[in-house]
Formats: structure tokens, C-alpha cells, sequence
């Protein structure tokens, strides 16, 4: 990730949890693992959308100033 802007950082974190989820799809027999995973990814996606949102924020108030 070169690009430090919010959205790069949104759109990287969504990938991230993107390949987490089909490394868990691939497991078979791991079910527990695939679970770790799946939870995992599910973080990445909580991250993302913080920082969404307060990307969101930010440029609200700095529109109002």
C-alpha cells in the first residue's frame, strides 16, 4: 500500500479480509482454523469501516470550517 490517503487504507483492509476469507474457503478440514480466519477477516472489515466513517467525519467538519 503506497497510497496513505483514507480510502487507500479502506480498500486495502477490504482485501486483506477479501483473501483471509478465501484462504478460510479453501480449508476442508480445518473447520476451526477456517473459523480463525473467518473472524479475522471480519476485523478488517470492522477496521475499515471505523475509518470510513471517521474519514467521513473529518471531512464533514473540515466542509463546515
Amino acid at each position: 500500500m503506497d497510497d496513505d490517503t483514507p480510502e487507500a487504507r479502506v480498500e486495502y483492509l477490504r482485501g486483506v479480509a477479501d483473501k483471509l476469507r478465501g484462504i478460510a474457503n479453501q480449508l476442508r478440514f480445518d473447520l476451526r482454523r477456517a473459523d480463525q480466519l473467518r473472524a479475522l477477516a471480519d476485523g478488517f472489515d470492522r477496521m475499515a469501516s471505523r475509518l470510513e466513517r471517521e474519514a467521513g467525519a473529518v471531512h464533514v467538519l473540515s466542509a463546515a470550517c
